[in-house]
């Protein structure tokens, strides 16, 4: 076992020697008080103690008084025994274990008032053992159970004992050191315990977040079994609604994956639980209810996936994510411990949360898809469609024309020109789209305007003018593409169902809103069934909304409540987002 894995995963150990040198202490203590006794007692006549005289034996009434700290170097011995052997025994013992160090407490309160000696650091020290004992095992509740006792065992000796003065002796100015140093170790190994238990972190597998669930498991699988320093691990994962579960198995250097339907292995991997460590031979395991307090039972104890993996001991821990809910399971631990409890817990949180990493990056690429895919749409619907819709509508007067023998060369060569540009404007969208944004680059948009209105009104024979302040407007490319594109549509609108001769668009802005108005004369839009609200353009809405805006439609009714007969106005307002 590495020594870094010793002092951060096997407290139950850490613990049992602590115990043990404060037992030898103790013991050492009241060898050096009873030598102290004797030294004063063999000078009679004087002023004080004349020194300890190592040489010269206990005398024998002092023999008694190491019968208990005797007694508690055995127990501790015994239980650091324990400790190094069975953990399962150790956690059965450590509330008796308790008793007993009380006691021992106890016993050195009433001695260290008894002797000659009165320095209450060594059982200040020996106080501040406990505490942090009861802290490792049982939390918060344990160190205010034990604080309350070690009070009361300090007042009733005290009371009992009465106070005494008298000098201290330099040898037990170095024992009370030697306690503090070894307080001041633990405080430091407990300090590097918490540490380890903090939110681990899982490796980050390769491809792109959204589409490696897959990748994701086998990787935290790995990582699961190196943390714990297991021989085997596996991970049963049920998905939502789903009736079957996904199970992926590590042992050895062999990887395997398996799907099984409904059965016990998928209810344990939907069933909300416990890190537990389980020994199904002997029908014992050990379970962290709450944050460190844990629970010894026994009997027999459901592990289906273990079962599955052929696995009598190991550690088992739920997961659960958003869509998810599993198990973890690690076998073929070294000296596996209770401290392995918090840590697997960790482990399956971490998990949990990369499974739902990986969740909200499949949702976001598929709303981007959605979104792409809904502008490529609309794009091609308000460029394209249109554009071939107006083209048919040419293409019908060129064969009037021919057939009523008139030339039509001139309609042929416009129809070119228009075709030409259509095809510029085609390529210039799908260069957009291979550069992605525009950045920062801004256009004038009653430039843009001027150019785009002199373009449909040749291509749908109808009159479209463009009112725009005198002064330069400029708008990032992107909402210069977006209004394009809307007043494209709705001139095709308004030529194809309205019928209109005329359509005047307005531009006007403030210092943060951009406004367009158009209008036609033409028959307008029906209206929504059972309201006198003229129906909005599905694609100019979508745009609109895209970029923050709002559309209003005015197309009053008649009164019979049919189609207005005064055209369509349309009212866009547009944020202005101005580069920095």
């Amino acid at each position: 076992m590495k020594p870094a894995n010793f002092f951060t995963r096997r407290s139950a150990r850490c613990l049992a020697i602590g115990r043990l040198a404060f037992a030898v202490l103790y013991m050492v203590s009241t060898w050096v008080a009873g030598m102290l006794a004797n030294g004063t007692a063999g000078s009679a006549g004087s002023t004080g103690p004349t020194g300890l005289d190592l040489a010269s034996p206990m005398p024998v009434m002092a023999l008694p008084s190491l019968a208990v700290p005797l007694l508690y170097v055995m127990v501790a011995s015994t239980l650091l025994a324990i400790a190094w052997i069975d953990v399962w025994l150790d956690c059965r013992v450590a509330p008796l274990a308790l008793v007993l160090d009380l006691a021992a407490f106890a016993s050195t309160v009433v001695q260290r008032l008894d002797s000659h000696v009165h320095s209450g650091a060594p059982i200040l020290a020996f106080a501040t053992f406990l505490l942090v004992m009861a802290m490792v095992r049982w939390n918060r509740s344990g160190v205010v159970l034990t604080g309350l006792a070690l009070g009361a065992i300090w007042l009733v000796g005290h009371s009992l004992g009465g106070h005494h003065a008298g000098g201290g002796f330099p040898v037990h100015v170095l024992t009370d050191l030697l306690a503090l140093a070894l307080v001041t170790m633990l405080i430091l190994w407990t300090a590097a315990r918490q540490r380890v238990l903090r939110p681990v972190a899982l490796s980050e597998p390769a491809g792109a977040p959204g589409a490696r669930r897959s990748r994701v498991l086998a990787s935290a699988l790995a990582d699961a079994r190196t943390m714990m320093g297991g021989t085997g691990a596996a991970i049963a994962v049920s998905w939502g609604e789903e009736p079957w579960v996904d199970l992926l198995i590590l042992n050895g250097d062999t990887t395997t994956s398996d799907r099984q339907g409904p059965g016990s292995v998928a209810e344990a991997a939907a069933t909300p639980g416990w890190p537990t460590l389980f020994d199904m031979r002997r029908r014992r395991r050990i379970t962290l209810v709450s944050e460190q307090r844990i629970e010894f039972r026994n009997g027999p104890f459901p592990a289906p996936l273990a079962e599955r993996c052929g696995v009598q001991t190991g550690i088992v821990a739920p997961f659960a994510s958003v869509s998810s809910q599993g198990q973890l399971l690690v076998w073929g631990i070294p000296d596996m411990a209770v401290d392995d409890l918090p840590l697997i817990g960790a482990i399956g949180r971490a998990i949990g949360q990369a499974l739902d990493r990986e969740e909200m990056a499949a949702l976001a690429k598929n709303a981007a898809v959605a979104e792409v895919r809904n502008a490529l749409a609309r794009d091609l619907h308000d460029s394209v469609v249109q554009f071939l819709a107006g083209t048919m509508f040419r293409l019908d007067a060129v064969r009037r024309r021919l057939r009523d023998g008139k030339d039509a060369e001139a309609e042929i060569v416009a129809m070119k020109q228009a075709l030409q540009q259509e095809q510029a404007q085609l390529r210039a969208m799908i260069d957009r789209l291979r550069r992605g944004e525009d950045g920062d680059r801004t256009t004038d948009i009653a430039e843009e305007l001027r150019g785009l209105v002199e373009e449909i009104s040749a291509h749908w024979h109808i009159r479209v003018t463009v009112e725009a302040p005198g002064t330069r407007l400029a708008v990032p490319i992107r909402l210069a593409y977006e209004l394009r594109q809307m007043i494209r549509e709705a001139v095709a609108n308004a030529a194809r169902h309205g019928h209109c001769r005329a359509v005047s668009i307005l531009l006007q802005h403030d210092a943060a809103t951009l406004k367009v108005r158009i209008t036609d004369d033409g028959h307008g839009f029906a209206h929504a069934a059972g309201t006198a609200r003229a129906a909005q353009p599905r694609s100019i809405s979508e745009r609109v909304t895209a970029l923050g805006g709002h559309v209003r439609v005015s197309a009053p009714a008649s009164p019979g409540g049919g189609a207005a007969g005064s055209g369509v106005c349309l009212d866009i307002e547009l944020p202005l987002r101005r580069p920095v």
